[in-house]
């Protein structure tokens, strides 16, 4: 975010910033600026003009004259008046991300190009990452060995083309073309310095390559510009923000002066203690120390976990202890997690002991997209008349069944009074391309065999194939983002979930499982929806605070998050983000890990995590026996806690019987049996132990991928 105030705006700003501090102090504005704060938002407009009148409201109705708004909205007005100057008509349309996605699609259908496992959102986002470094087309200097790399030299030139041919912007356009415009035309550049001689930025520590340039342009002249940011709060690595932007700020304005806030007035003085005993640990920060005149408060809480469920059943347990000795309200608790994926075990307990919840900047576990495609596939199994489940899958993951197509099927089922499924099944009485009759006729023989294998197989075996028959993953990793990182995980939680679901019933059925699902996110019986527990990520909970913040998965590779060989500034930003979930908390907190995660389909042994360490012991203490005893969390009967049933490890089989030798480990060139598909010979193995995944030549069946726990080794 930003705030650029003109020469004009100090005649009506001086009177109220001399009440808090000298006139244009980082104090003073940063008084006015709790006033504007608002959150993140795509909506850049919007954005903008909350923020003016947020500002209107603190100042006065002489704020009108004040030229605010975000890098985006200050960037699009200038652009209005002057892009005519480098080649482009002033009635420029601005893309979204959809209409990106859409172009590329273009592209990539028009050149026929080839993207191989690589999905269209990954180009996007390496073009996006490349405008934000101020790289264009003929300068990126593609290493052709990397897919990614060498289709993006090849879209990208084809991508700015068609954006010009269109008279379009995307908004990383909005950021890098001022800094072109005012380069090309140094008269366009004294325009605005003149325009902008006093400039002020919040949230430095965000900013990117090109607003950095864009701010460095705009204040050669003058040199009358001030900024407000936390280095120690700059958590946006993944999106182009620069650390180094607010780190260097004295080496690229010499003369500038350094006033450091370092009072907190959230936070009991233990829990700024705590933060700042973490962050100090990196080696590359702007030294400085948070205080607090606050009480100093309670001890930070420590939760010591047997595995996820138990962790999420002590801070389930802890929030309601809360209630009942401080007597808070739902409401002021938040529950801050390092990846999405973590909050499936999180509702669940929390919908188990009644605790009412809300998912705040995201969707519930079993509303997301890739979630809700594997459930309607497990819906369209269990019933074949459901032709909702059918229409979300029948091109998910995308075969080329357009709508068209669909339309057409669906013309023959209303006329013949059958179902979707029962007209794929009489392609013959339907006129299709040939294309679309194979395709579909695939599609057909898919559904077909694996309801067969429903009655034969187990359930979470069955599940297993089914997805990797459908090619999901495959799907999946068509990109290496955040986002598509957290949608495999996602998919992994989901079998999770499925696994424990069969551990705890005596004869798993899909309908019951379905019902199961159904009943969990049903948030229609929650009578106060307001009155809620607040989940989110710790990168979405920059700028809030709540009485009551619990953390969980203090763990190693999930915070901080990442392989053992984690590079120190990726370690850095990690610690940063642990600094900016401890600061959210006002009154308390509590931080949990536990002994054991499940990874894809592991139960395997978790260390806790080094952040632990860096905590001072007088300043924490562990109350873990005080929540000794849980609900069953799968069932809903009130037990002693037991652990779900081990699904499996390295070293040990599940409960479901796993015919894996402890000792030995399948390998390339072993024979194996299958009590479906008979004896076969493993010709690749991907992973290691019990859930490794096998390709196998079946004498009978052919080659199928099977999970190692599911055959016998000879």
């Amino acid at each position: 975010m930003s705030a650029i105030i003109t020469e004009k705006a100090f005649e009506y700003l001086d009177a109220p910033i001399k009440r808090v501090g000298s006139p244009f102090t980082p104090v003073g504005f940063n008084r006015i600026l709790e006033k504007a704060i608002l959150p993140n938002t795509d909506l850049i407009y919007k954005a903008a003009k909350e923020l003016k009148s947020r500002v209107e409201d603190f100042i006065g109705s002489g704020a009108k004259s004040i030229n605010v708004g975000t890098f985006h909205s200050i960037c699009a007005r200038i652009l209005r008046q002057e892009i005519h100057n480098i080649g482009y008509s002033k009635n420029f349309t601005i893309y979204d991300t959809k209409d990106q996605l859409s172009l590329i699609n273009t592209i990539i259908k028009t050149k026929n190009i080839n993207l191989g496992s690589l999905k269209p959102k990954a180009i996007l986002n390496k073009i996006s990452k490349l405008k934000s470094d101020m790289i264009m087309p003929h300068e990126f200097d593609a290493k052709t060995y990397i897919p990614l790399e060498e289709l993006t030299s090849i879209i990208y030139p084809l991508y700015m083309k068609h954006l010009a041919k269109c008279d379009a912007l995307d908004f990383d356009d909005l950021l890098s073309l001022p800094i072109k415009l005012f380069k090309k035309h140094p008269e366009v550049l004294q325009k605005y310095q003149n325009f902008y001689k006093y400039i002020l930025v919040d949230e430095y520590q965000d900013t990117n390559k090109s607003q950095f340039l864009f701010i460095d342009l705009l204040s050669k002249k003058h040199k009358n510009v001030c900024v407000v940011g936390d280095d120690d709060q700059s958590i946006y690595s993944w999106r182009g923000a620069d650390v180094s932007n607010i780190l260097d700020f004295e080496k690229t304005y010499p003369n500038s002066k350094v006033f450091k806030l370092e009072q907190n007035y959230r936070s009991t003085k233990n829990i700024i203690t705590a933060a700042y005993s973490v962050v100090k640990n990196n080696n590359i920060r702007a030294e400085k120390k948070l205080w607090s005149d606050n009480e100093t408060g309670d001890l930070i809480q420590i939760l010591e976990g047997r595995d996820e469920y138990d962790e999420a059943y002590k801070i389930s347990a802890a929030i309601q202890q809360e209630i009942r000795s401080a007597k808070r309200n739902f409401k002021d608790f938040a529950i801050l997690y390092r990846t999405n994926a973590q909050s499936r075990v999180l509702e669940q307990v929390l919908n188990r002991n009644k605790i009412p919840n809300v998912i705040v900047g995201g969707v519930r576990f079993y509303e997301r997209k890739e979630v809700k495609d594997i459930i309607a596939y497990l819906s369209f199994f269990a019933n074949m008349k459901d032709d909702i489940s059918l229409k979300r899958i029948i091109n998910t993951p995308p075969r080329g069944i357009g709508n068209k197509t669909l339309d057409i099927i669906e013309s023959h089922a209303d006329e013949n009074g059958i179902s979707l499924f029962d007209s794929l099944s009489r392609l013959n009485e339907i006129t299709l391309t040939s294309r679309a009759n194979n395709v579909l006729t695939k599609f057909h023989e898919i559904i077909v065999q694996y309801s067969s294998l429903l009655s034969t197989i187990n359930l979470e075996e069955w599940v297993r194939m089914l997805i990797d028959g459908l090619g999901y993953f495959k799907y999946l990793k068509g990109s290496d983002d955040e986002e598509s990182k957290q949608r495999r995980a996602n998919i992994d939680e989901l079998l999770n979930a499925i696994t424990d679901y069969c551990s705890t019933v005596e004869q798993p059925r899909l309908q019951d499982y379905l019902e199961e699902v159904a009943l969990m996110t049903d948030i229609d019986s929650w009578k106060d929806k307001k009155n809620s527990v607040s989940l989110m990520t710790l990168h979405s909970a920059k700028g809030l605070e709540f009485p009551v913040v619990l953390i969980p998965g203090l763990n190693t590779g999930l915070l901080p998050l990442g392989n053992d060989d984690i590079d120190e500034k990726a370690l850095n930003e990690e610690r940063r983000l642990f600094y900016v979930g401890i600061t959210r908390a006002e009154k308390k907190l509590y931080i949990a890990f536990a002994h054991e995660r499940n990874v894809f389909g592991q139960t395997k042994s978790s260390f806790e995590s080094q952040f632990l360490a860096e905590l001072p012991s007088e300043l924490v203490t562990n109350q873990t026996s005080e929540f000794s005893s849980s609900t069953n969390l799968k069932s809903g009967e009130s037990t002693p806690y037991k652990a779900p049933a081990k699904r499996s490890s390295t070293s040990s089989t599940t409960a479901t019987s796993s015919a894996v030798s402890k000792t030995k480990d399948p390998k390339p060139g072993m024979m194996v049996s299958h009590k479906i598909f008979g004896t076969g010979k493993i010709m690749r193995v991907l992973g290691h132990g019990p859930n490794s995944k096998l390709t196998i030549n079946f004498r009978s069946a052919g080659t199928k991928t099977i999970i190692a726990r599911y055959v016998k080794l000879f």
